[in-house]
C-alpha cells in the first residue's frame, strides 16, 4: 500500500512539474528613448568665417525633430542660438550636418563653445555634444 502511495505521488509530481510550476510572466513596457549624440566633428573656414561639421547620433524611436546649436562667449554670455529641423523622421542613426557663421564674432583672445543637441518628437532631449574655437 505504501509503495502505491509512494508512485501515485511521483506521478502527480511529474504532472504537475510539467504545468510550468506557477510561474507568472511579468512584461515590463519600455517607453519612449530619448535620442544621443554619439559622435561629432567640425572644421573652421577662415575665408568664409563658418565652422562646418555634423553630429553622429542614435535614436532609437526614430523620431528626430530638432537640431539646438547654441554658441557662448569667452565671458559665458550666449551669442547665437539656431534651430534646424532636419529631416530624420524614420532614421535610427545617422548623421546630421550643421553650420556656424562667426563673421559678426569679435575676435576673442579666449576660445567660444558651441553646444550642439537633439530633441524628439516627444520633447526628449540627447546629450550635448560640446566644442570650442578661437576667432583670430
Amino acid at each position: 500500500m505504501k509503495r502505491a502511495l509512494l508512485g501515485m505521488l511521483a506521478i502527480m509530481m511529474l504532472v504537475l512539474s510539467g504545468c510550468g510550476g506557477g510561474r507568472v510572466e511579468v512584461v515590463v513596457p519600455v517607453g519612449p528613448e530619448p535620442p544621443s549624440i554619439t559622435s561629432h566633428s567640425f572644421t573652421k573656414n577662415t575665408a568664409t568665417e563658418f565652422i562646418y561639421g555634423e553630429v553622429a547620433f542614435y535614436a532609437p524611436d526614430a523620431d528626430i525633430y530638432s537640431m539646438t546649436v547654441v554658441v557662448i562667449d569667452p565671458g559665458g554670455h550666449e551669442i547665437s542660438r539656431k534651430i534646424t529641423y532636419p529631416d530624420r523622421t524614420g532614421v535610427i542613426q545617422g548623421t546630421i550636418p550643421f553650420s556656424i557663421d562667426y563673421f559678426t564674432f569679435p575676435s576673442e583672445v579666449y576660445p567660444y563653445t558651441f553646444s550642439i543637441y537633439l530633441t524628439d518628437f516627444n520633447g526628449y532631449t540627447s546629450n550635448q555634444a560640446v566644442d570650442s574655437f578661437y576667432v583670430p
